[in-house]
């Protein structure tokens, strides 16, 4: 392996950080923070520029281009070390503890949305925050949501639409940070730095659209352009303690819903669409049967919602024949989850059992391949579905060939041998960590394995103790940390960091 290059290249991506870190210096100065807040921010974005800058010119002989070996090494100690920069405004600007402060960017840069943040959590200095999350500086909240937006598209792709230098071989930086089932479509251009370009219009055109939606809701600007970066990125960072419940605003709500639903869906059809393509070609299976399962959902659950005599703890509101919100409420959630945002207007915990099952089994799907959204994508469950039907007709037809078909292309049986892995080594590595948080915390079953696959597929919210009105404050140190691990492993769809435990990966 070229350490020298991944070193290099590395470095790159924390000065960077550096640069994103000043300029939340200068949101803190525009929203008025005070001076020792804007300083202190300035000194940690400072600090992360330096750090880069002296690795560039320590590396500045390295030469070559990187390999798979090197884009695996760039992308998961390059997701490392810039978490461990990115921690140092909540520690030195917030006064956060070291592994909280690590649990919150880590949990910002995978955008799982899951944070440590409120009244409970206790700082370095023995105090703790009075108003939660509103009681943050303005210049935080918006690096806490930059984070989520940069790391929506994923740092090595984002830092290559503005570092032509990382374009240079960059093809194994790609695979590595956007692995998955790998089609035909799945690339703009035969450049990697001209698709990440691509990527990032579309990535900033979305956001663009949202924020201008929620500034006609009556949202203030700093809010609507927060919360556009976690929903198209799907994160779920806030910038009030009761999320998007704090917005008593149907509008709002369903603006929030239709841009959750196009940042769980392929990206790259996304862009297609808005250049021509015939809306025959853009709602492709996957689109379809995503979408399908996401009303079904929605509808099911508002049955629920309406001959229940439920009355929302948090806001009051009764669903009992109430269709309006029934319907609003089960929509948003339903989007919320399977995209993996995270966001929440009720506590789904206190709704009927059968709408919990269904909210905890989207949590496992996620959103479409090519996405911003986390868990297994719907892309796979399909797959495995028509595996299941089709070994199943090999009982009648012994001899038959396999012949398993997406969107028309006949898949290749490595391709599914890949996603039966894929699933064996989620479900394994979601069970591993389930015990692990039982035996560093006092969690029971269900807030363990529910906090176990929110962390995987990057969902934020859980149940049972991790249910959308609490926070992870309560939890253990060694248990946000593992947490932490597991959700740079989701978001990095398990491969890319899985593969240094092999012994044959450091083999020449």
């Amino acid at each position: 392996m070229n350490f020298c290059l991944v070193f290099q290249t590395i470095s790159w991506l924390i000065a960077l950080e550096g640069v994103a870190v000043g300029l939340c210096s200068g949101v803190a100065y525009s929203m008025g923070d005070s001076q020792r807040d804007i300083f202190k921010l300035l000194a940690c974005g400072g600090i992360a520029a330096a750090a880069g800058l002296i690795g560039i010119f320590v590396t500045r002989k390295a030469s070559g281009q990187p390999g798979f070996r090197e884009g695996f090494a760039v992308v998961t100690f390059g997701w490392l070390l810039i978490s461990i920069f990115g921690a140092l405004p909540f520690s030195l600007v917030v006064g956060m503890k070291w592994y909280d402060a690590i649990f919150e960017t880590l949990s910002g840069f995978t955008t799982t949305g899951a944070s440590v943040i409120s009244s409970d959590l206790q700082l370095y200095s023995g105090y703790a925050l009075p108003q939660g999350i509103e009681s943050l500086p303005k210049g935080i909240l918006f690096w806490r949501a930059l984070t989520h937006w940069i790391g929506g598209m994923g740092i090595v792709v984002f830092s290559m639409a503005f570092l032509p230098i990382l374009g240079k071989g960059g093809q194994a930086l790609y695979n590595a940070e956007v692995p998955g089932v790998k089609t035909r479509s799945d690339q703009f251009t035969p450049r990697i730095a001209s698709t990440a370009k691509i990527l990032l219009l579309v990535y900033c055109g979305l956001t663009l659209a949202e924020t201008i939606f929620l500034l006609f809701g009556g949202m203030e600007t700093f809010d609507a352009v927060c919360h556009s970066f976690a929903t198209i990125s799907t994160g779920g960072f806030s910038t009030k303690n009761s999320s998007i419940a704090y917005y008593s605003n149907p509008y709002i709500q369903l603006v929030i819903i239709v841009f959750m639903f196009l940042a769980g869906c392929n990206f790259i059809l996304l862009f297609r669409a808005l250049n021509g393509l015939p809306l025959k070609d853009y709602i492709n299976e996957e689109f379809r049967i995503f979408f399908l399962i996401l009303l079904g959902s929605s509808l099911v659950i508002a049955g629920y919602l309406f001959f229940s005599d439920l009355i929302e703890p948090g806001t009051g509101i009764a669903y009992h024949h109430n269709i309006k919100d029934s319907l609003l409420a089960a929509a948003f959630q339903v989007v919320s989850i399977s995209t993996t945002t995270g966001f929440s207007t009720a506590n789904y915990t206190v709704w009927p059992t059968t709408a919990g099952v269904i909210i905890f089994s989207l949590m496992f799907m996620g959103g479409c391949g090519g996405s911003t959204s986390g868990g297994i994508k719907c892309m796979r469950m399909i797959l495995l579905w028509k595996f299941s039907f089709s070994e199943l007709r090999r009982n009648i037809f012994p001899h038959s060939l396999q012949n398993i078909r997406l969107n028309g292309d006949r898949m290749a049986v490595s391709t599914i041998n890949r996603v039966l892995g894929f699933l064996m080594i989620y479900m394994l590595t979601a069970l591993v960590f389930q015990l692990l948080f039982t035996f560093v915390c006092d969690m029971d079953l269900l807030t363990a394995i529910s906090a176990s696959v929110t962390c995987i597929s990057n969902v934020g919210p859980a149940f049972g103790k991790l249910a959308p009105d609490q926070s992870f404050a309560w939890v253990s140190a060694p248990a946000k940390l593992l947490m932490a691990l597991e959700m740079l492993i989701g978001r990095l769809e398990l491969y890319t960091v899985m593969i240094f435990f092999l012994p044959s990966f450091w083999k020449k």
